[in-house]
């Protein structure tokens, strides 16, 4: 399982399980008990789990189209994909992607603060988080909205929308071609296909789930309706249907890997089901010597043939 690939795979993974951590976090303010002043905590660590998952997204966002580039560089250039697509590299991407992002988006904490609120009726004091003098800076929201919007929504977008279709067209063309070529090189060509298949399918997947949530980024720039108007109502359960389907995107990615790739469901198996481990590896071996039977008996019938 050793690969820059599945490096990446990894980090992406790890990502967003951060990113569901996060929201997850996040999602408890809905419940009223959470605004009393014994839940104070929550709200002073609030503001740090909104920079959390920020960084968690744009790492994730990035992850996908290093991955993307280091699949067309070993597909499309191979001889210098042996070079360039090392485990090493990978790292150094991956802790230079994290860093990038975590700077980028250092700001954050300081946008919100913990606000008390005392009911005069009641005398009984509720704890909210509120925006700073930071958060409600024109200048400054204009400006973090257009970098984030191209930095972390519509250049990746179109990155991944040309690398992805250059390719599913190399894909495909080496199906057409598999044919035409020996049993060993067409072993080698099926397991590459399949590994930029599966990279393929995680970046159709973000690309549906992050477009709407891209299209929404611009419509509420340009749009904003008075608070409880129709328009804002309608936002706003857009606004939760986008960042649920951002949800779905990080928790399907682990599924994609364990339904498209054979590699990923036998080390799922062996590390989380240890007592199934061992019949799946005879079974696995079972079926390579069988492979390298037919193999073997191909090339000595064509030899002689």
């Amino acid at each position: 399982m050793s690969s820059s690939t599945n490096t990446y795979l990894t980090a992406l993974a790890v990502a967003d399980l951060l990113y569901l951590l996060g929201i997850f976090y996040l999602s408890v303010e809905h419940y009223p008990d959470v605004h009393l002043t014994t839940h104070a905590w929550y709200w002073v660590y609030y503001r740090f789990i909104i920079w959390f998952t920020d960084v968690a997204s744009a790492v994730s966002v990035w992850l996908t189209v290093s991955f993307t580039v280091e699949r067309y560089i070993a597909v499309c250039h191979p001889l210098r994909g042996k070079v360039i697509c090392t485990e090493k590299r990978a790292r150094r991407v991956i802790l230079a992607i994290f860093a990038l992002c975590t700077l980028a988006t250092v700001t954050t904490p300081f946008e919100y603060y913990v606000r008390t609120d005392t009911n005069p009726n009641t005398n009984q004091t509720s704890i909210s988080i509120g925006h700073t003098a930071l958060a409600d800076n024109d200048i400054y929201r204009a400006f973090f909205y257009w970098f984030w919007a191209f930095a972390f929504v519509f250049v990746p977008l179109v990155l991944l929308a040309v690398f992805n279709t250059i390719l599913v067209g190399t894909v495909r063309r080496s199906i057409r071609q598999r044919g035409l070529t020996e049993v060993e090189t067409n072993c080698r060509q099926k397991q590459e296909n399949k590994i930029t298949m599966t990279l393929i399918a995680v970046v159709f997947l973000f690309m549906v789930c992050q477009t709407p949530q891209a299209f929404l980024l611009i419509v509420t720039y340009f749009y904003s309706p008075s608070r409880k108007s129709l328009g804002h109502f309608v936002l706003r359960g857009l606004g939760n249907i986008a960042n649920f389907l951002v949800a779905i995107n990080a928790a399907s990615n682990f599924i994609l890997y364990c339904a498209m790739s054979d590699k990923y469901k036998r080390t799922l198996i062996i590390t989380f089901f240890p007592c199934l481990s061992t019949r799946h590896r005879r079974s696995h071996t079972f079926n390579s010597n069988v492979a390298s039977y037919e193999n073997s008996s191909i090339r000595i019938v064509s030899r002689h043939s």
